[in-house]
């Protein structure tokens, strides 16, 4: 993934390259949006400002600045975590989510590798901030398959959509 940074003073640019298989992402309380809306939002511009304002090389001085992520390929396994704790509690709102990731939208012009990410694996954790279980939902070839603790069931794809998937 490619970070842009572009001072607003003398419009210089600085790009950093990392490679990276995760993308975080924050979940509001009361937000209903789906997993495309989530990563569209991790993709926008981020103004750096206030505390968070770019110190520029070229002004020598903290400088208003805009962020662009871009990925310059998709990676081989990319794991999209969804935040869901906030100070106090966790969130337990289902996160809508497609089987396939587009990230086409995402990536730097002249990509080589395919934008699409196929789903094939899920954690789940069922309770709250402070107490819980882990489960693992993953698929080989066309079949999935739950796995909680010693116990594996077969599972049908209606049944990864689960609330807090």
């Amino acid at each position: 993934m490619t970070s842009t940074i572009k001072c607003s003073g003398c419009d210089s640019t600085t790009s950093r390259t990392n490679i990276t298989q995760d993308i975080s992402l924050h979940i509001e309380e009361d937000a209903s949006s789906s997993l495309v809306e989530r990563s569209y939002d991790f993709f926008q511009p981020e103004t750096l400002e206030g505390a968070n304002t770019y110190w520029c090389d070229t002004c020598q001085k903290p400088c208003l600045a805009t962020k662009i992520l871009l990925c310059t390929r998709t990676p081989t396994i990319l794991i999209v975590h969804l935040k869901r704790l906030i100070p106090g509690k966790k969130i337990q709102q289902h996160i809508p989510f497609d089987i396939t990731l587009n990230l086409e939208p995402y990536m730097m012009q002249d990509y080589s590798t395919i934008p699409k990410m196929e789903l094939i694996s899920i954690i789940l954790h069922q309770g709250t901030k402070d107490n819980g279980h882990y489960t693992a939902i993953t698929k080989k070839e066309e079949e999935w398959t739950l796995y909680n603790d010693a116990t594996t069931t077969h599972i049908t794809t209606t049944h990864i959509h689960q609330p807090q998937a």
